[in-house]
């Protein structure tokens, strides 16, 4: 981080909390929280990096992926890590009110009293809702209800009962197609689509986690706590509407620049984004991706790209979220393609191909993108990040020169 960035995040740090080192404090303990997944939860970043943002903007998340992509597995590891108090269930297209929010008390009924029996799905800051698109029009309101105003209505009496509800976590199969779901789907902020892992790197590290390091998958202790989330979720929330000195505008007026077009012109090819997703969600998310991982130049101007893939309904819009953004990097699309030929070079041990696409990298002329200065932190970073592996390649291929040399003697 340049000194210029450090200066920014602590300014901003000053501006929205009192006390600098509890935020510093908070942060480093979820991105440690973020760390550990990533260590046991192999081959999924995206998840990880969703589900760590979702709770920091407060909102839900939906999974979509093949059954066996560690969905669950994800979500369980998740709550321990923060002790958080945690609901499960996995819903079928027969789920009853009943079964998933409390039976009514036998005992008062015979008493004359109407009472339910709450399940702990109010108590819980984390609810996990396995084949979440399985829910019935039984069920249906009292989930919108749960997602978007943190209550649950009883339908027998119209009681309002407060949950304790953080953020959900959805898991599916599949896209819902019901017209009768999209509502349901739409209070998910993020959605991310997994697959079965197919690289054959994170597939070894996944055995070695689970195998080698089993201890790892069982004796998971808290590292964090949701004080710590409650607390990043504030600073979030103050960051939008604190000013960069450097440059002379808040946060909020930045994220305009930054997010709108490239929002708008989602729209133009048909993607759905919502007056609510501009204005309210996406600028959660913006500022809980600040406030996780800093208020950098970098970041700044780069949020949006890593946030927009979210928004997408279907693995269809997905691609077309994909295209708008190579299209809007341009030139620096072409780096981070590059960037990509060159570590797929390396795993398949191809190091004189990967030198020569790592040195087009490295020759890029960043002033080639004054008239998009948005674009200038990207395009550094991936010169710094490849600038990274042509050194390491460098040291390898020069130890194997020196043990060819040494095989001849």
């Amino acid at each position: 981080m340049s000194t210029s960035q450090t200066q920014i995040q602590a300014q901003i740090q000053a501006h929205v909390n009192g006390n600098v080192s509890s935020v510093s404090q908070a942060r480093a303990r979820l991105l440690a929280v973020e760390k550990k997944l990533n260590e046991i939860v192999i081959g999924h970043e995206d998840y990880v990096r969703g589900v760590m943002l979702a709770l920091v903007a407060k909102e839900h998340v939906v999974l979509i992926s093949p059954p066996g992509t560690a969905k669950s597995f994800l979500a369980h590891s998740l709550a321990r890590l923060l002790d958080a108090r945690f609901y499960r269930y996995l819903l079928t297209r027969f789920t009853d009110y009943s079964e998933l929010f409390g039976a009514v008390d036998i005992r008062a009924l015979a008493n004359g009293v109407y009472q339910r029996r709450w399940s702990n799905i109010v108590n819980a800051d984390i609810v996990f809702l396995d084949e979440i698109f399985k829910a019935n029009s039984a069920i249906l309101n009292s989930l919108l209800s749960m997602l978007q105003e943190r209550v649950v209505y009883d339908p027998m009496t119209g009681e309002t009962r407060s949950v304790a509800l953080w953020t959900c976590i959805g898991a599916s199969n599949e896209v819902p197609q019901d017209e009768e779901l999209q509502a349901l789907y739409d209070r998910f902020s993020v959605r991310i689509f997994g697959d079965y892992l197919n690289d054959d790197v994170a597939i070894l590290r996944a055995l070695e986690a689970r195998w080698i390091h089993a201890q790892n998958h069982v004796q998971l202790s808290p590292i964090a706590s949701m004080e710590d989330v409650k607390a990043m979720h504030e600073y979030a929330l103050r960051i939008l509407v604190s000013k960069i000195k450097q440059l002379d505008e808040p946060v909020y007026k930045i994220y305009h620049v930054n997010a709108v077009p490239l929002l708008k012109s989602l729209r133009s090819k048909g993607v759905l984004v919502s007056d609510r997703t501009i204005i309210e969600k996406f600028p959660k998310l913006y500022a809980a991706y600040l406030a996780l991982y800093g208020v950098t130049i970098d970041n700044l101007m780069n949020a949006v790209f890593d946030l927009l893939p979210y928004l997408a309904k279907d693995r269809s819009q997905l691609a077309d979220i994909k295209k708008v953004i190579e299209d809007s990097l341009g030139e620096v699309a072409e780096l981070a393609n590059k960037l990509e030929t060159a570590k797929n070079l390396i795993k398949g041990g191809d190091f004189k191909k990967a030198m020569e696409v790592l040195e087009e990298i490295l020759t890029f002329d960043v002033d080639r993108l004054s008239e998009k200065p948005w674009l200038k932190p990207r395009a550094e970073a991936i010169i710094r990040l490849a600038r990274q592996y042509y050194d390491k390649l460098s040291n390898i291929i020069e130890q194997l020169k020196k043990f060819e040399r040494s095989v001849e003697l």
